[in-house]
C-alpha cells in the first residue's frame, strides 16, 4: 500500500503506506511525499500536515492537517497506534498524540491546562497588537511515532506549531511561551528544523542533532519573565478535581490538595470513598483520610477500572481479566493470584 501526500484544490490527499514513486526528500514516519506543482511551486509534502515549499511551509485547511498527521503518525512503526487528545480554547487548537501502549491520561491533561494558560497569554499579545487575531493550531506528538521535529509556519486563518521531540520529552509551559512569542517578532520568519534535515548518505543520523538545533531555538527565544496564573482545573468528576498549580498536577476535594502523585489513572468514587491510583499503589479514601492502601509491585497504570454499589475491580481488558478488587463492605483489597 502507498503513502503519499498531494495538494488538490487546497485539500490534502494522504493515503497507504510503501513503494511506488521517487521521493524529493524524506516525510516523517517514513512516508514518501508526492511533489505537487501548483501555481508554478513545487510543494512537497511536510511534517505537521504542511506542505514544503523549499524552507517555507504553506499551511492547509485544519480538518486536512489532522488527516495528514493521523497517517504519518499511524504509519511510524509496527505495533504502534496515535491515541489522541484534542482540547480547544478561544485561541487555540491543541492535538495530543501519545502511543497507546504508554498513554497516559493525566499527561494529556497537563497539555489541556498548559493550553488553557497559554490561551490566556495569546488573547493578551492579541489585545496589544503583537499577534494577529488568529487561532493556534498545535500539535504535539509522541517520539515514538514521529520523527524529532520542530515547525512553526503561519498562514491566513492560523498559526502552525507541530512539535516532536526526542526521548519522550515534551514542551513545558516556558517552551510553548517562546513559541508564542517568536510568532510575534516583527522579523518573524519560518522555523522548520528536523531530523529529515540531516540526511548523510541517505541515512538520517542521530535525532540528538535535531534535538540540539530546537534545544537552541528554546535558549534563544526564552525571556526570563514566566507566565502567572491561577490554579487551573484540568478535570473533575464526582467531587474531584485535577489541577494544575504551581508547575504541576494535583487532586483536590472540598478545596483540600491531597498529597498523592498524579502519575497514574484518575481516581473513581465508589459510594463516599474514592480510590487514588499512583504507579506503584492504590488508596482508599473518606472524609479526607486514608482508610487502607495496597502496595503494587508490577505497573498497573492504563488498567480498566470498573466500579459497582459495593466492589470496585481493576484488571486488564474486559472485566473478568480482573487483577485487584476493593470490597467497600470489607474495606479489603484482593488479589487475583492467576495473574502473572
Amino acid at each position: 500500500m502507498k503513502s503519499y501526500l498531494k495538494c488538490s484544490e487546497n485539500r490534502l490527499i494522504a493515503w497507504g503506506c510503501g513503494g511506488g514513486k521517487q521521493a524529493i526528500t524524506p516525510c516523517l514516519c517514513g512516508a514518501l511525499p508526492e511533489a505537487k506543482r501548483v501555481d508554478g511551486r513545487v510543494l512537497i509534502g511536510g511534517n505537521g500536515g504542511f506542505f514544503r515549499e523549499g524552507r517555507l511551509c504553506v499551511g492547509v485547511k485544519k480538518a486536512a492537517v489532522i488527516l495528514s498527521l493521523f497517517v504519518l503518525t499511524a504509519t511510524r512503526a509496527n505495533a504502534t497506534n496515535c491515541t489522541w487528545r484534542v482540547f480547544q480554547t478561544e485561541k487555540i487548537n491543541l492535538a495530543f498524540c501519545q502511543n497507546y501502549t504508554d498513554f497516559e491520561e493525566t499527561t494529556a491533561l497537563l497539555y489541556k491546562a498548559k493550553i488553557m494558560i497559554l490561551n490566556d497569554y495569546v488573547k493578551e499579545k492579541i489585545a496589544k497588537g503583537e499577534l494577529e487575531d488568529k487561532k493556534f493550531e498545535i500539535f504535539i506528538n509522541a517520539p515514538i511515532l514521529q520523527l524529532v521535529h520542530l515547525d512553526l509556519t503561519q498562514g491566513k486563518n492560523g498559526y502552525f506549531v507541530s512539535i516532536t521531540q526526542h526521548n519522550t520529552r515534551y514542551p513545558s509551559l516556558q517552551q510553548l511561551k517562546a513559541i508564542v512569542d517568536y510568532y510575534a517578532k516583527p522579523d518573524w520568519e519560518p522555523f522548520i528544523v528536523g531530523i529529515y534535515d540531516y540526511v548523510i548518505g541517505g541515512v538520517w543520523t542521530a535525532p540528538e542533532i535535531a534535538q540540539k538545533k530546537i534545544d537552541d531555538f528554546y535558549q534563544q527565544n526564552m525571556t526570563a519573565d514566566t507566565i502567572t496564573y491561577q490554579p487551573v482545573t484540568a478535570w473533575e468528576k464526582e467531587g474531584v478535581s485535577l489541577q494544575f498549580a504551581s508547575g504541576s498536577l494535583r487532586y483536590v476535594i472540598d478545596d483540600t490538595p491531597l498529597p498523592f502523585k498524579v502519575n497514574a489513572d484518575l481516581p473513581v468514587k465508589i459510594q463516599d470513598r474514592y480510590l487514588f491510583f499512583e504507579k506503584d499503589s492504590i488508596f482508599v479514601v473518606q472524609d479526607l483520610q486514608t482508610i487502607n492502601s495496597i502496595k503494587r509491585i508490577d505497573n498497573f497504570y492504563g488498567f480498566m477500572v470498573y466500579v459497582h454499589s459495593k466492589w470496585v475491580n481493576i484488571g486488564r481488558r474486559e472485566e473478568k481479566y480482573w487483577v485487584y478488587s476493593y470490597s467497600y463492605e470489607q474495606n479489603r483489597f484482593f488479589k487475583n493470584d492467576n495473574f502473572n
